[in-house]
């Protein structure tokens, strides 16, 4: 009798954690959590945050606070880039014990991390040469190796096999394998943009400028073609930073206002609010209003098993306690 109230108080935690989390107006199969650095909160600066804009966690990034972000696959774990120490270097922290290693230590700027999908490498950007290029590593930060050979590499994105990496350099967009080679340019994009695969590895979307000079998102199949736009931003407006939701159908986004006489890219995408776009028809969701003029920077979905992971009896009561917190919403 005791094992059954047991089982049916987990079952409910359960049942609510997914009523909580799908938004009443997206499909049934998506994730719909966002994650995103905070410069307001330097204790737990990474929000995690339902599309109804109630803030499910904060997580802590100590030593430092983070610049870029990535997930692990499983959930369980972040790669973060921090100044920590006087130097730019590479971290991963566990989310549940809150334990941080340090994986770079070469003294120059390494920056962007990138976790495969299997889990098994983190792609990075390193100057240890002297300029920007895309390297590789192992997980625990053994076997470095170095990928690209040019200047200006930014922002690796890793195909959903773990098979390409996209990154952009000046003002291209290119692909490239895992060991490095096969190495073409894919399209013309707007300088640094980061990019992002969509779930079922055939398209990737970045930011570019549109014909009337606007920044625009845009998708482009990976053999080059068919090229698309997918926003059409107002004017003073400023689009950047998107990210392929798991289940392929939205892509979320940042868009910022461009103030009177203009101001610094980093600061009209830091203080913009996350929007989506439908990838099917092109129509726009609304925007997590909890999230206008936030200080924000390196916008990711969270994985699916970062809460649905519930091996034992301790994971749910954490789950039901991460539960409770939905109910906060960001000031």
């Amino acid at each position: 009798m005791k094992r059954t109230r047991i089982y049916m108080v987990l079952r409910t935690a359960l049942l609510l954690s997914i009523s909580l989390f799908v938004h009443s107006g997206w499909a049934e199969t998506e994730w719909d959590v966002i994650s995103f650095v905070s410069k307001k909160d330097k204790d737990s600066p990474i929000i995690l945050m339902n599309t109804d804009g109630a803030t499910l966690e904060r997580l802590a990034t100590d030593p430092g606070m983070p610049a870029e972000f990535t997930w692990s696959p499983n959930g369980r774990s972040i790669a973060y880039d921090s100044w920590h120490g006087g130097n730019l270097d590479i971290y991963v922290m566990d989310v549940g014990t809150n334990e941080h290693r340090q994986l770079t230590f070469d003294g120059n700027k390494d920056r962007f991390p990138a976790w495969s999908p299997n889990g098994k490498w983190i792609a990075f950007v390193s100057e240890r040469t002297g300029s920007a290029n895309i390297y590789r590593m192992d997980a625990n930060g053994e076997n470095v190796k170095q990928l690209t050979k040019q200047e200006g590499c930014r922002r690796p994105a890793w195909s959903p096999d773990s098979q390409w990496i996209a990154f952009s350099s000046e003002h291209a967009l290119f692909v490239m394998d895992v060991r490095g080679r096969q190495l073409r340019e894919l399209a013309w994009a707007t300088r640094f943009t980061n990019c992002s695969w969509s779930p079922d590895g055939k398209q990737i979307a970045f930011r570019s400028n549109a014909a009337n000079g606007s920044s625009e998102i845009f998708s482009i199949d990976i053999s080059g073609k068919n090229r698309r736009q997918l926003t059409r931003s107002n004017r003073g407006e400023d689009i950047s930073d998107p990210m392929w939701s798991p289940s392929g159908k939205w892509i979320a986004y940042i868009l910022g206002r461009i103030p009177a006489g203009g101001a610094p890219v980093d600061q009209i995408r830091t203080n913009g609010v996350i929007s989506f776009i439908d990838t099917i028809d092109g129509a726009d969701s609304k925007p997590i209003e909890a999230t206008r003029g936030l200080p924000k920077q390196s916008l990711q979905w969270v994985p699916k098993q970062f809460l649905s992971i519930s091996p034992g009896a301790e994971k749910q009561t954490t789950l039901w306690g991460r539960l409770k917190k939905a109910k906060n919403t960001v000031k």
